[in-house]
């Protein structure tokens, strides 16, 4: 028969802390250490990823500034064209002068370093206006040497004539035209060169710009996904490990968190409901001192005050009883003052039992001899039409245990039992092997069952349902049952009955060392 257990907060939480320790961790979870360097790794990244910008920013600027020098040294070669055609000019001049026979054929030598350094200065123009001053200046340079080629080509009148009007003619071009257009060309170039390196720069501005505001944003929207994911995977976690701390100060364990399924806080959190566990079971074992002091106390004072009066009530009921003619209605009076004299003094009686102090004697015994003892009798002297089955198996093996305190837990519940019943109702008692080795005795009803609300409290001293209950039936069972090293657990459905399970270790070594076999 399935049932409710009764358990408090605390027990399901160790329950569940024992589960997860069972589980073991998730293999794919992720911890705190592992969190912290992913995030670190993400923040350096992103530091990386600016120290690469800025260095490619530095190099794109210094690749800018070397192509501004490359360009202005390429304007050298102007300076070496321009000097050229000076040295043209100068060597016609001395062929004409008769002043050195070796400068015709200097002059087609500078004539031929003219035309190479033209072609190299093709390289030069980026825009249209330099293109066009580039032409102007091999114009001007072929123009040049073709005036300087007509004058050494033009026959002497006379040895050693000079024709100083060539001569001025070819140095008045040299000086207009050609320098003109030479120093042109490299006003032009000069001013391209500059609107092209700002240009550059500009370019390179606004892709730093953009890049930066790139980057920027990236590392918010990391910044933000790596603050939540460690608000999600630590901080919320912690918060409701703090929470819970609270929440347990203030007597509140309803506060305890779930257990995560993964992560170092999965540790944290089993060792937290294992501190609350065990913090609970420190609290309510101090509950149980100071009740069971005032238990004692109680119960010392209705002894005296009360027993003592119920024994000469009960005395002065019997003794109109001996005498004959006491029947009739006088009669039943009498026997119900007796009848209601004997239950209070067991009530007392069961009082005085739950507030001594227990001291186990524990023997080896049989936990089927003890049910086939105590079963039979129990029910005869009921009276009621209950039917006990006894399902012992057959072979269990000895325990550990208080004959008389035993005895007494027994009685206890087959009498919850046969009262839970009615006419004809049925009682099976059975013990059995638990697949942890454990020996299970076990008593099950078919009566009418309890609430789950009041299950959680049957074992509270002085707890009933029953008017005529004194509240501390499984109370004694509880205690009884814990000082002999055992577990009671208490199952039950509105309707369909209630099952009481005592858990105990089975003993397989008597004090002198011999094996013991079942009874």
């Amino acid at each position: 028969m399935s049932g409710v257990g009764s358990a408090s907060s605390f027990e399901r939480s160790r329950r569940r802390a024992a589960e997860g320790k069972a589980i073991g961790p998730d293999p794919t979870s992720v911890k705190i250490a592992t969190r912290i360097r992913l995030a670190s790794s993400v923040l350096f990244l992103l530091v990386a990823a600016l120290s690469v910008e800025a260095a490619w920013l530095a190099l794109r600027g210094q690749k800018q500034i070397e192509r501004v020098e490359e360009e202005l040294t390429q304007l050298s070669l102007l300076a070496d064209l321009e000097l050229f055609a000076q040295r043209e000019v100068a060597e016609v001049s001395d062929v004409l002068g008769g002043k050195d026979p070796k400068a015709r054929a200097q002059f087609s030598d500078f004539a031929h370093q003219a035309r190479e350094l033209l072609v190299r200065c093709r390289s030069l123009p980026r825009g249209e206006a330099e293109k066009e001053s580039l032409a102007s200046v091999e114009q001007n340079t072929l123009a040049l040497e073709k005036m300087g080629r007509e004058l050494l080509e033009r026959p002497s009148r006379a040895e050693g004539s000079v024709s100083f009007s060539g001569v001025d003619s070819l140095e008045a071009f040299l000086d207009g035209p050609f320098r003109h257009s030479v120093r042109a060309l490299v006003h032009r170039f000069h001013k391209g060169a500059i609107e092209r390196a700002r240009e550059k720069a500009r370019l390179l501005k606004e892709t730093a710009t953009l890049l930066i505001a790139l980057c920027f944003l990236a590392g918010l929207g990391l910044a933000a996904l790596v603050s939540l994911w460690l608000s999600q995977g630590i901080g919320r976690p912690l918060r409701n490990l703090v929470e819970a701390a609270r929440s347990i100060g203030r007597g509140e364990p309803k506060g305890l968190p779930e257990i995560p399924p993964s992560g170092d806080l999965r540790e944290l959190a089993l060792a937290f409901h294992q501190m609350a566990s065990e913090l609970q079971a420190s609290q309510e074992k101090i509950v149980r001192t100071e009740r069971m002091a005032t238990i004692g106390a109680t119960a010392a004072a209705v002894a005296h005050g009360i027993r003592n009066p119920l024994a000469s009530i009960r005395a002065l009921a019997q003794v109109p009883l001996l005498q004959p003619g006491s029947t009739g209605s006088t009669g039943d009076t009498l026997r119900e003052i007796i009848s209601e004299t004997d239950r209070l003094n067991r009530r007392i009686g069961q009082l005085l039992t739950f507030a001594k102090p227990l001291i186990p004697r524990p023997i080896l015994g049989s936990l089927n001899g003890l049910a086939e003892a105590i079963a039979p009798s129990l029910a005869k002297g009921e009276g009621k039409e209950v039917t006990i089955d006894l399902c012992l198996h057959p072979d269990l093996p000895p325990a550990r245990f208080d004959p008389a305190q035993m005895e007494q837990v027994l009685i206890e519940l087959l009498a919850n039992a046969l009262a839970a019943v009615g006419p004809g109702g049925h009682i099976r008692l059975s013990t059995r092997v638990q697949p942890d080795r454990r020996l299970a005795l076990e008593i099950e009803d078919d009566g009418e069952g309890i609430s789950e609300e009041n299950l959680r409290r049957v074992t509270e001293p002085f707890f009933t349902t029953r008017p005529e209950g004194s509240g501390l039936g499984l109370a004694i069972v509880q205690r009884y049952v814990t000082h002999n090293e055992g577990e009671v657990t208490v199952s039950s459905r509105i309707g369909q009955g209630t099952r009481v399970t005592l858990l105990f270790p089975a003993a397989t070594e008597g004090s002198d060392g011999t094996q013991y076999s079942a009874r």
